[in-house]
């Protein structure tokens, strides 16, 4: 029988994504449509994937037509965002336990070179250091869920039970379609998860 490998995502899965509570705080709902239309999602994208520079992520966070409507300049939102970290304390512990009892456990995150503030906060970063592995996208120049991503992790860690943990549907499906084990978290029932994994993998927490 193959041994488990538990793959984690981060953000809305380990800790509550920073980015949405700082937009929140700076931008007033009735402007978020603004926002949402005035982004340039490229550069969002290459900026995960290590493409670009964080000035050049900066120059580019807003598309010509929205960049004098008054919206959060994205160094703002930077500051605000890693002003605090809200981690999921259920999902946290899940990690802790596995850990404890010898499991092989590393993170997956479609994440910038911005993960290194959040590796600031003792919580969470003594944590994340303790893994196996920690898997982000700025690094590997490629995001989830293409199955380069996955193949990766299946590449580094030979022959295993891949068990799959994410809070997006899309990532969740494909890993399915790699015979991975997969598990779609929903932050607010993190409760669910321990369920999955003592049915699945029983004494494993």
């Amino acid at each position: 029988m193959r041994s488990p490998l538990f793959v984690f995502d981060l953000m809305d899965t380990l800790i509550q994504d920073p980015f949405h509570l700082a937009l929140k705080e700076l931008l007033p709902r009735e402007h978020w449509e603004d926002f949402k239309n005035g982004r340039e999602k490229q550069a969002f994208l290459d900026f995960e994937m290590g493409r670009i520079e964080e000035e050049d992520f900066f120059q580019r966070f807003y598309l010509d037509s929205h960049k004098d409507k008054g919206l959060p300049h994205p160094k703002d939102l930077k500051e605000k965002m890693f002003s605090k970290i809200n981690p999921i304390s259920e999902t946290l512990e899940i990690v802790k336990s596995l850990k404890s009892k010898g499991f092989s456990v590393i993170l997956a995150s479609n994440y910038s070179i911005w993960y290194k503030e959040i590796l600031k906060f003792p919580e969470i970063g003594e944590l994340l250091h303790s893994l196996d592995a920690l898997y982000f996208s700025c690094e590997m120049g490629v995001r989830k869920p293409a199955q380069e991503y996955y193949q990766w992790i299946e590449t580094d860690f030979p022959g295993k039970d891949y068990v799959f943990v994410d809070d997006n549907a899309t990532n969740v499906e494909v890993a399915g379609y790699m015979n991975w084990n997969t598990f779609k978290f929903n932050p607010k029932k993190p409760g669910e998860l321990k369920e999955f994994l003592t049915e699945q993998y029983p004494n494993c927490l």
